[in-house]
C-alpha cells in the first residue's frame, strides 16, 4: 500500500526488527487505498464494536470461508 501525506511534525525511530517508525503529528492523507488490501487487515472484532458503539444492532455475524 502506498500513502501520500502532509503533516506539520514528523518524528521517526527505529522499530522492532529494524522496521521505521513515524510519528506524524496534523496528518492529511492524499491518494487512493485498494479496499480491499485495507479491509484484509482489520479485525472484524474491532468493527463490529465500532458499529455498535454508532449505535448500529449486531443481529448475525458469520465469516467468510
Amino acid at each position: 500500500m502506498n500513502i501520500t501525506c502532509e503533516c506539520a511534525e514528523m518524528r521517526t525511530s527505529v522499530g522492532q526488527r529494524n522496521t521505521i517508525r513515524l510519528e506524524l503529528e496534523d496528518v492529511v492523507l492524499a491518494g487512493t487505498v485498494d479496499t480491499r488490501e485495507v479491509l484484509n487487515q482489520l479485525d472484524g472484532v474491532v468493527i463490529i464494536q465500532w458499529l455498535a458503539d454508532q449505535g448500529y444492532t449486531i443481529i448475525q455475524q458469520e465469516r467468510a470461508a
